[in-house]
C-alpha cells in the first residue's frame, strides 16, 4: 500500500508533464499555421540571407507596355488556390486584406472545399483568366500542383487575359508561364502578407499591385559580385524554377536578356547545388545578364547536406558554396540576400519586366525602368 502511494503522485506528475508536452506540440504546430505552412521545429533547422539591410529609396509610376497595367482602387480580384488547397483561415485573410487595400475581392468557385480535382482546379483559373471583370490573380497559397495545371493551360490564354498574377513558392511555375506569355507577374507574399509579414512589406506590395514600383537599396556583409546589368527579371524558388525547364512555359527561352532570381527552402546545401548545376549545363546561367539571390530559409541542421570536405574545405556558408563553384566561370554582377522568399521578410518584385542591378562592394540597388 505505501508502495501505491509513493506512486501516485509520480503517476500524476507524469500525467501533469505529457498534457504540458502535448500542450506544446498543439501551440507549435498553431504558430507554423499562423507563420508559414512550412514546418520545421527551430533546433532542426536556420536559415541564410537573412541578415541583409534593405530600404525602399523611392517609387515610379508603372508604365507598362501594350496596354497592361496593374491595378485601381475598386479593381475585382480573383481569389484562388492554383497550387495547393488553403485552410478558410487563409482564404478569409486574404478576403479581408484585398478589401482593405481598396481592391474587390471575388473567391473562386473552388478555392476552399476540402477537396477538389484538378479539372477544378483549372476551372478557378481559367474564370479568372476569362472574366473581363477580373483584373489580377491572387493566389492564396503555394505548395504543389502549378505545373499540373500549365501542362493543360495554353499560353495563349494568359497572353489574351493579360492579367498579373500575385504569388511566389509553387506560383514561380506561373511567373515562368506568365512571362513566356509576355505578362508580367508579381512575386510577393500570399494570404501571408495579410497575417505575419511585416507592415513595410505589406505597404510595398499593396503600392506596387496599385502601379507603383519601389527601388531596393541593400546592404550585406555577403561578398557580392560588383557590376551594374539590366534584364527581364525572372526566376523565384529554385527547385520549383527547375520543373519548368524545357516545357512551353520556360521563360529562360525568352530572346531578351534576363536577371535570375533565386530563394530556396527546406532544401540543403547539396540539393540547392543540384538544381544549380542543372542551370549551369543547360546555360541557364551563362545567358543570364546577372543574378539576384534571396533567403535560404529553414535549411536542414544536420550538416549531411554540406559537402565542401571533398572540394577544399568546408563550404562557410550556401552563399560561399555558390562563390566557389558556379561564380568563377561568370562575368556578371551577382548580389545575395535579397530579402525575398520564405522568410519573415518578402519585399515584391515585378516579374517579366526590365530590371536594372548594381552592385558596388556589398551594397546594391535592384530598380525597375
Amino acid at each position: 500500500m505505501k508502495s501505491g502511494r509513493r506512486l501516485a503522485p509520480i503517476l500524476a506528475a507524469l500525467l501533469v508533464l505529457g498534457a504540458v508536452a502535448i500542450g506544446c506540440i498543439v501551440s507549435t504546430g498553431a504558430e507554423k499555421e499562423t507563420r508559414s505552412g512550412t514546418a520545421y521545429a527551430a533546433s532542426a533547422k536556420y536559415s541564410e540571407g537573412v541578415s541583409a539591410k534593405c530600404e525602399i529609396t523611392g517609387y515610379h509610376r508603372y508604365e507598362g507596355e501594350n496596354g497592361f497595367r496593374l491595378l485601381s482602387k475598386g479593381d475585382k480580384v480573383a481569389v484562388i488556390s492554383p497550387s495547393e488547397l488553403p485552410s478558410r483561415r487563409r482564404v478569409d485573410a486574404t478576403v479581408s486584406g484585398l478589401r482593405a487595400w481598396g481592391l474587390v475581392p471575388v473567391e473562386g468557385k473552388h478555392v476552399c472545399p476540402q477537396t477538389r480535382t484538378l479539372d477544378e482546379l483549372i476551372e478557378d483559373l481559367v474564370w479568372a483568366l476569362n472574366d473581363p471583370e477580373i483584373k489580377a490573380v491572387f493566389c492564396v497559397r503555394g505548395g504543389s500542383g502549378a505545373s499540373d495545371v500549365m501542362d493543360r493551360l495554353a499560353l495563349e490564354r494568359i497572353e489574351n487575359a493579360r492579367k498579373p498574377i500575385i504569388g511566389y513558392s509553387d506560383i514561380t511555375v506561373y511567373h515562368s508561364a506568365w512571362t513566356a506569355a509576355g505578362v508580367p507577374s508579381v512575386h510577393a507574399g500570399m494570404s501571408d502578407v495579410f497575417t505575419y509579414l511585416p507592415a513595410a512589406c505589406a505597404k510595398a506590395e499593396r503600392r506596387m499591385l496599385l502601379g507603383e514600383i519601389p527601388a531596393y537599396r541593400c546592404r550585406t556583409d555577403t561578398p557580392c559580385v560588383n557590376g551594374e546589368a539590366s534584364g527581364v527579371l525572372i526566376g523565384g524558388n529554385l527547385s520549383t524554377f527547375v520543373s519548368v525547364l524545357g516545357t512551353e512555359y520556360d521563360c529562360t527561352r525568352i530572346e531578351e536578356p534576363y536577371i535570375l532570381f533565386f530563394e530556396d527552402v527546406d532544401d540543403n546545401m547539396r540539393e540547392i547545388h543540384r538544381y544549380l548545376t542543372v542551370l549551369k549545363h543547360l546555360g541557364v546561367l551563362d545567358r543570364a545578364s546577372a543574378i539576384v539571390f534571396g533567403e535560404w530559409t529553414d535549411l536542414p541542421s544536420d550538416g549531411e547536406g554540406n559537402f565542401g570536405a571533398v572540394r577544399g574545405g568546408e563550404f562557410r556558408s550556401v552563399a560561399d558554396m555558390i562563390r566557389r563553384e558556379f561564380l568563377s566561370d561568370l562575368d556578371i554582377p551577382v548580389a545575395f540576400d535579397f530579402p525575398s522568399g520564405h522568410g519573415r521578410v518578402n519585399y515584391p518584385l515585378l516579374m517579366g519586366e526590365t530590371a536594372r542591378l548594381s552592385v558596388s562592394d556589398g551594397v546594391y540597388t535592384l530598380t525597375w525602368d
